[in-house]
């Protein structure tokens, strides 16, 4: 059943991927090179860098996508935007329209930014029933209603605001009541709402970014919400703040009538190579909560089977723990303390931590004698790393073992092997005597398990949606047709948006893309599919083209061949039994290296290596990877290249790897890398895209 339906997803998926062009036909030669073009003069980085088909504001900063939406026709794309910089700042609202989903226009401002509020993240939706009452008796055009988080500068207080539309989102109106929901916090942000038929009625979410968790609303008029259910933490929560939560139902592929939901969460600090990233769960909506599907990967926040010691959940310490000194106060700490940086990654409200009074306080937690009765005793630690901060386990008045954190406020695993202490008597003693930096120590939940708990990587506790770096907050478009799921994220990543080397602006969306859900090995993960529309812009006689030729043939005439640009849709498909060693395409080729996109049989994965020997910032110069999830022989890539994006689809949607690359606007030549097997290629197709916005050297 399983070979059945990833055999269906393959063919489907060539289907939508170009027309799913034969890797061999009879009236093609193995190899085809058309006229070399007439030289030009290489591009400066800002013509050469600029998205040509991936949207761009004409100048100044740009984050999240906000409110997508298509109405009569339009699609709406607002997005984080100051309207006076190339930095954060000033965050409104800016507005593009399009009505391919490609070929965007940029517009006037749509929610501007005042002296007493941002407008933060959020999305847009089609009240066609008019169930908030914001249009008038009669009208034809249904109101457009803008949720958004606004974010006072004196205060930080971020809380939840509506704005309507009433001329098909050109302009907004604040309403009068807001804020629609405030709690006084100055981390509660990102609204997403959408109407659940089921239960006829309006669904909000909101993340409360710092406790990892998404928080459900409803509503029946858009205007009055209530609280009824949260999810979370979960997933990579140990090391991130939660943002732009989105949720949405989805087909399965190779399953006709099965639906389920998917849960979306950003998260940032956290994500898979750190900074930015977007993990997912797939699992179950009844209109009111969430449910998550069990799945193969590791939860780190589910507490673990076996004996517990202490979990630290209460007010007060546990019945029998003794406290000395001032450092750990009365009772358990439910988060930072004064003075204290992001505390992370613990399970349930609370944990024992040393920071009260900041580092300068000591002090000792003692536990009661308990009784050894497993092999393994587990806890989870954070703070500093030095012996002075530290827990120890004693018998007998000799200390047994210790440990100590690593310098961060992240709480991971650590497990002791205790097999032989079985039957005796123990005592936990956390220790604090240290007054200098990371002078403090926290612990949570201690438990006697049948075998070590290893701390996962963030690779394995979450389902990510994209395996690159630059991917980020994508929503989905509002009101679209029955059955159609479209979303587009910001390209980039906290850890260096701010210093990315492009003028007069600095952020780009992705390109749209398509979402299902298809079976794999490991579980139903999510697909994504560059939108039938932009396929319409790329070119049908191919700037290159092999058929059912030697790799070293292929390498060859790429080595030999003209310069193609910097708009470009590249597909390579070939044997996953003829590959013996990493295999892929080289991208903006040059004197100082290239951009490589391939598979690795070593690792079974597919990658992105954008090393390079001068970086232009921090995390620019990486090597970042996605395991492949089917087991067919065949294996493909769809590569969209476009300036300084690039966003890689392989095993036809499955995986997704999107980064930004800043190569010598002179770099533009191709090539081909292979191991000593020289393995048949079914096909390599390399097209030109054309551009829709921004023509170079205007």
């Amino acid at each position: 059943m399983l070979t059945r339906r990833v055999f269906y997803l393959g063919t489907l998926a060539l289907a939508g991927c170009g027309g799913g062009a034969s890797t061999h036909s009879p009236e093609t030669p193995p190899i085809v090179n058309p006229p070399a073009p007439t030289p030009r003069p290489p591009l400066s980085e800002s013509e050469a860098w600029r998205p040509r088909f991936h949207y761009s504001p004409q100048r100044n900063w740009m984050n999240d996508p906000n409110g997508l939406v298509l109405l009569d026709g339009e699609y709406h794309l607002y997005y984080q935007y100051n309207p006076f910089d190339a930095q954060w700042g000033n965050i409104s609202w800016g507005h593009a329209l399009s009505t391919d989903l490609v070929s965007w226009r940029e517009q006037p401002v749509a929610i501007a930014a005042t002296e007493h509020v941002m407008a933060f993240s959020g999305c847009v939706v089609v009240d066609h029933d008019n169930t908030g009452g914001f249009a008038p008796a009669g009208s034809s055009t249904p109101a457009l209603i803008a949720f958004f988080t606004g974010f006072d500068p004196t205060t930080k207080i971020q809380s939840q605001h509506l704005a309507y539309s009433l001329d098909r989102g050109r302009t907004y109106v604040p309403y009068a009541g807001n804020p629609i929901i405030d709690i006084g916090s100055t981390e509660f942000r990102d609204p997403k709402v959408f109407w659940h038929e089921p239960t006829r009625r309006w669904v909000m979410l909101v993340v409360a970014a710092l406790r990892q968790e998404v928080w459900f609303y409803t509503s029946a008029d858009l205007k009055h919400w209530s609280k009824v259910s949260t999810f979370g933490p979960a997933g990579s929560a140990a090391n991130n703040i939660w943002e732009v939560p989105e949720l949405f139902e989805l087909p399965v592929v190779g399953a006709p009538g099965l639906k389920r939901w998917v849960l979306v969460v950003s998260v940032n600090l956290g994500s898979i190579w750190g900074g930015s990233g977007v993990q997912y769960f797939v699992g179950d909506f009844d209109g009111t909560s969430f449910k998550a599907d069990a799945s193969d990967t590791v939860d780190a926040v589910t507490p673990p089977p076996g004996d517990l010691v202490a979990d630290f959940e209460g007010d007060r310490f546990p019945a029998g723990w003794q406290v000395s000194g001032t450092a750990f106060g009365s009772g358990p700490a439910g988060g930072s303390l004064a003075g204290q940086q992001h505390v992370g990654g613990f399970l349930g409200r609370g944990f024992a931590s040393s920071f009260h009074g900041g580092d300068g306080s000591t002090g000792t937690l003692t536990s009661p004698v308990f009784t050894i009765t497993k092999p393994s005793l587990c806890f989870q630690i954070a703070g500093g790393r030095s012996h002075a901060t530290r827990i120890e386990l004693v018998i007998g008045g000799q200390v047994l073992q210790q440990a100590s954190g690593d310098d961060t406020e992240i709480l991971k695993w650590m497990s002791w092997d205790v097999a032989t202490l079985i039957g005796l008597g123990a005592q936990l003693r956390i220790v604090d005597e240290a007054t200098g930096g990371w002078g403090h120590i926290s612990v949570d939940h201690i438990v006697m398990t049948d075998r070590p708990i290893r701390q996962p990587g963030n690779a394995e506790i979450t389902l990510w949606a994209d395996h690159g770096r630059d991917f980020y907050a994508p929503i989905t478009f509002a009101n679209m047709p029955a059955g159609r799921v479209v979303w587009l994220g910001w390209m980039s990543n906290w850890d260096y948006a701010r210093v990315l080397p492009t003028q007069p602006w600095r952020g780009q969306q992705s390109l749209p893309r398509e979402l299902s859900l298809a079976a794999t090995p490991r579980g139903l993960r999510l697909c994504q599919t560059v939108v039938e529309e932009a396929k319409a812009l790329v070119n049908p006689i191919p700037l290159q083209r092999a058929a059912d030729a030697p790799a070293s043939q292929v390498a060859a005439t790429l080595a030999g061949s003209a310069p193609v640009g910097r708009q470009l849709r590249v597909r390579l498909r070939l044997s996953r039994a003829a590959v013996g060693a990493a295999i892929g395409v080289e991208l903006f080729k040059g004197a100082a290296g290239a951009i490589k996109v391939g598979f690795d049989p070593a690792s079974e994965s597919f990658f992105i290596d954008r090393t390079t020997a001068s970086p232009l910032f921090a995390g620019q110069s990486e090597r970042h990877t996605a395991p492949r999830l089917l087991t067919s022989d065949e294996l493909s890539l769809e590569i969209w290249v476009d300036g300084s994006t690039l966003e890689v689809f392989a095993d036809y949607g499955l995986v997704a790897i999107s980064d930004l690359v800043y190569c010598d606007p002179a770099d533009v030549a191709l090539g081909f890398f292979h191991g000593a097997e020289d393995p048949r290629i079914g096909l390599l197709e390399v097209c030109a895209v054309g551009g829709t916005m921004y023509r170079a050297g205007a």
